[in-house]
């Protein structure tokens, strides 16, 4: 039985550092889809960034249970400290095993009803299962953005043109807000916070040389001269179908229901960025869902609601 769309809601887009087990998959899908008036709506999984999204959504406190059980069962499948992964340069930026856990109201719920959310999952997680937890947003006293705090942190040391310049898999100079000082190294550190909606959306460009991927992201970013508003991207080695490889520009966009900063205003703009180039678009896609089709399902029936699994396209799916 779901609250009438006037209710309140959560929306929660859980990323964790696995996408290439389907049975681990499968067991924190299950995990996040046990809690009664919380709903799984897709898992995104990568195999190529060993990364899968996870959005959950319903009322709010069962928002805040479904991401705790999907993170504890994440923490017991993953463990970033193994050879595996310690030797994967084409593994997503990451802090944590439970990478991300970002709140964000629905409905009539307000920013302060994510915000609480967000602290009680910080601090359960925490107590009960010893998660070190750095906060971000409405969560956190000052506001700090996402990309504020993971500039404190190993995040963008770390991905496809990174090594392990230590003998950690991931540090941070700002100390845990919940949970212990020090990381236990196999599940890292987990941000948690509240925000408005961030859609992730991805372009494909037809090169492998990263560097015109990198300068395309630039040109694009909210926080450089004539970037996009809401815009926060960078460029990735990526493989593509056949074996082949590709360079994908990688965006969160902020202000997805925005005309300047939205999913089909940020491709027309690559598009013309990457022509210059001589570089052609081979796909784009959104790894979790618009805010349009969150709308509509917050308003539709969800007595016969089944999540979906999607891959990049082009790609075998799970």
């Amino acid at each position: 039985d779901m609250p009438p769309r006037a209710m309140a809601g959560l929306v929660c887009m859980a990323n964790v550092q696995e996408g290439r087990d389907a049975r681990k998959l499968r067991a924190m899908a299950e995990a996040a889809s046990s809690i009664p008036r919380a709903w799984l709506l897709r898992v995104f999984s990568d195999r190529t960034f060993h990364r899968s999204g996870f959005c959950l959504a319903g009322a709010p406190d069962a928002v805040g249970e479904a991401a705790i059980a999907l993170s504890k069962q994440a923490a017991d499948c993953i463990d970033l400290t193994s050879p595996e992964r310690i030797a994967d340069k084409s593994a997503h930026h990451h802090v944590g095993a439970v990478d991300l856990l970002p709140f964000h109201p629905i409905g009539d719920a307000t920013m302060e009803d994510a915000a609480e959310v967000s602290r009680r999952v910080s601090k359960t997680l925490a107590e009960d299962c010893s998660f070190s937890v750095l906060t971000y947003g409405q969560a956190h006293p000052t506001g700090r953005s996402l990309v504020q705090l993971r500039k404190q942190t190993s995040f963008f040391k770390r991905g496809p043109q990174a090594l392990h310049a230590s003998g950690h898999a991931v540090s941070s100079e700002a100390k845990p807000d919940f949970g212990p000082a020090v990381p236990d190294q196999r599940r890292g550190i987990t941000v948690c916070g509240a925000t408005g909606y961030v859609l992730n959306f991805n372009v494909a460009l037809d090169t492998t040389d990263l560097q015109e991927g990198q300068q395309i992201a630039k040109a694009i970013r909210a926080s450089n001269p004539g970037g996009m508003p809401g815009v926060e991207s960078m460029a990735y080695e990526h493989a593509g179908p056949n074996g082949s490889r590709l360079v994908e520009v990688a965006c969160n966009l902020r202000e997805p229901s925005s005309q300047e900063g939205g999913d089909a205003s940020v491709l027309a703009r690559v598009t013309d960025l990457a022509q210059a180039k001589g570089i052609r678009i081979l796909h784009s896609y959104c790894t979790n869902p618009t805010p349009e089709e969150l709308e509509r399902w917050w308003m539709s029936d969800k007595s016969s609601h089944v999540w979906e699994w999607r891959v990049p396209p082009g790609e075998e799916i799970f």
